[in-house]
């Protein structure tokens, strides 16, 4: 079994800290992903939000700005990232991933070799799958397109 830092773990009940990856839904049609940095901003249509003020707040939690909008903070997951990425290649959405997890018969414990990360949208996926015990392999010919993955 693989033992895993519980402390490092991404749950809905764990607080926001510094250098955290959050999803910032701001709209029904409006997120984005977001490195927590506690001397940062994020400026939009609702204000300025101080990354200051998300640290130690726990996932889910509605913040506001300057100007009195606000946004939620939201742990990354796998389907949720499938929605913020930039779509520079063509990503499968949940529907088509579940039907290809299914289909190869993808279970803790796997071993999923990948050709082509792209955004990563399917990676992420394959990831939540096989753990915790498996393990995905994924390759991108196009460096750049690797790194942001």
């Amino acid at each position: 079994m693989l033992l895993m830092d519980s402390s490092t773990k991404i749950s809905f009940n764990r607080c926001i800290r510094d250098g955290d990856l959050v999803i910032v839904y701001e709209r029904h049609d409006t997120m984005k992903a977001v490195k927590v940095c506690e001397n940062s901003v994020l400026q939009n249509r609702f204000g300025v939000f101080k990354h200051s003020d998300w640290i130690g707040k726990p996932f889910g939690s509605k913040v506001f700005s300057n100007k009195g909008g606000f946004v939620y903070l939201l742990a990354p997951t796998p389907e949720l990232w499938t929605l913020v990425l930039s779509h520079r290649t063509q990503i499968l959405y949940i529907a088509d991933i579940s039907f290809v997890i299914m289909y190869l018969e993808v279970v803790p414990g796997c071993l999923v070799l990948e050709s082509g990360t792209g955004s990563g949208s399917l990676t992420t996926s394959f990831a939540r799958a096989v753990s915790p015990m498996g393990h995905v392999y994924t390759f991108d010919f196009h460096e750049q397109r690797a790194a942001s993955a």
